[in-house]
């Protein structure tokens, strides 16, 4: 009789913060299409500047942060007081209500200082169920910011790892402060993985009802990048992890390394001062001295961002199709291994009692994982 009662779930309401040129919005609004009328999303910059607007207060592009603290420090309050209002409709009485996202900022990295993004109190008044970080390549950032007058010239690659960084630890903290979850979801990655988070992990989580597992795949990048037939291989197994309902964080999705490396070595081989790179219709022209200056925070914060998808996956796969030596796997098999994440391996070779001391179980091919995956999901 106890299982038969449903428990009635009320909206959500997701925090989702993201530094300038990361792609934050531009991704919610992919989510919203997949979501659309049970997801609204509101973005407190855009709400900022249309309630200066309403009071007679035209500010132009790229002047907002240097307004006095006082003066900005209210905009944002007046702000947030009417999306409390609002958000009080979120926390209806019905499933059928939507739920709310609210993009922003924690934090601002203006004139070689931070600038606060968000007020305590307003926060701990809108007590958001989940916390989430969206995050893009730093040289994908700088080639926005850079289109974007108020930015360009302002920020160093350097400049922007250390406020992506910044950004992450602040959400991280608000959110743990606040017992809640926390995610880290690059801009690169399927749109659905935000709305799988939303809709089959914590809502499923609130109704009692069995989450969808979130899997770190871990591979050994190089290898499988250096062919397009090994590429295509571990892309149509990813597929088909989804297809049977698994949320899948992929370290490619953020791939900043061979900037560091294999461009610059190329850039240096040639001579060159600059490395030209475009995203979204943007060009920029990198100096090679302001590269090899973030090479080592670059590196480092590849380690810890892939162990952070880690922490909020519920297992880790390994899809080691190769017989060359791993270190990055090893490190995140190890890793998982040792946080409390089952650690599955697609493994067609000989194997060595360290590899396999490590891991939950062991498979000789992808399709007797999936089984077991599709099993296991599904009891």
């Amino acid at each position: 009789m106890l299982a038969s009662l449903k428990i009635q779930v009320v909206s959500l309401i997701t925090f989702v913060t993201g530094i300038s040129g990361s792609g934050r919005l531009e991704y919610l609004m992919k989510v919203k299409e997949l979501a659309g009328d049970k997801l609204v999303i509101k973005d407190i910059g855009d709400l900022m500047f249309k309630k200066s607007r309403h009071l007679g207060i035209e500010i132009p592009d790229g002047k907002i942060l240097d307004l006095d603290h006082f003066a900005l420090n209210y905009l944002r309050a007046i702000t947030f007081e009417e999306l409390l209002s609002e958000a009080r409709d979120y926390r209806g009485h019905s499933e059928d209500d939507p739920d709310l996202i609210v993009s922003t900022h924690t934090c601002f990295r203006w004139k070689k200082h931070l600038l606060p993004g968000f007020n305590f109190y307003y926060l701990n008044s809108l007590n958001p169920d989940i916390y989430i970080t969206i995050i893009d390549n730093v040289h994908h950032v700088k080639a926005r910011l850079e289109s974007r007058p108020h930015w360009r010239g302002r920020l160093t690659l350097k400049d922007i790892l250390i406020w992506r960084d910044e950004e992450i630890f602040v959400t991280r903290m608000l959110a743990e402060y606040q017992n809640k979850p926390f995610y880290i979801i690059p801009s690169k990655e399927d749109p659905k993985v935000l709305y799988d988070i939303i809709y089959n992990v914590e809502k499923k989580k609130r109704r009692g009802e069995k989450p969808a597992l979130k899997a770190y795949l871990s591979y050994p990048m190089t290898y499988v990048k250096s062919s397009e037939d090994r590429l295509a291989m571990k892309e149509e197994f990813k597929k088909k992890l989804k297809e049977i309902g698994i949320i899948v964080f992929d370290p490619v999705s953020i791939e900043e390394a061979g900037l560091a490396i294999d461009m610059v070595e190329e850039a240096k081989r040639n001579s060159e001062e600059y490395i030209k790179i475009e995203c979204d219709g943007y060009t920029v022209e990198i100096p090679v001295s302001e590269i090899e200056e973030a090479k080592d925070d670059i590196l480092d914060q590849t380690v810890v961002r892939d162990y952070n998808l880690i922490d909020q996956s519920d297992v880790v796969i390994v899809y080691y199709y190769a017989t060359v030596m791993s270190p990055g796997v090893l490190s995140e098999l190890n890793y998982g291994f040792t946080h409390n994440k089952e650690v599955y391996a697609v493994f067609p070779y000989e194997i060595s009692p360290f590899f396999q001391y490590y891991t939950t179980r062991i498979f000789k091919d992808p399709e007797e994982l999936l089984r077991f995956l599709e099993e296991k999901s599904s009891s």
